[in-house]
């Protein structure tokens, strides 16, 4: 998101509210590898979702940003 244009952060903001208001959470995603606007199409997508559908699709975002920054922390201490 960082070289998003202004209209998609815009867009970005009133989506991630609205996921918001209806979850009680914000937007979780993985971001890595994810362009700004194949976020903004997750979100769009996922706000649909039922709260127990959208609860594992979570648990799973979690999932892969925690085996990412584990896979972090290893090659670091690897390369140290």
């Amino acid at each position: 998101m960082a070289g998003a244009s202004e209209e998609l952060k815009a867009e970005m903001l009133e989506l991630n509210l609205a996921y918001q208001e209806k979850f009680g959470h914000v937007f979780l995603i993985c971001a890595t590898g994810r362009t700004g606007e194949q976020m903004r199409d997750a979100v769009k997508e996922r706000i649909g979702n039922p709260p127990e559908q959208e609860r594992e699709i979570v648990r799973a975002e979690l999932g892969k940003i925690n085996r990412i920054r584990l896979t972090r922390l290893l090659e670091e201490e690897e390369t140290a």
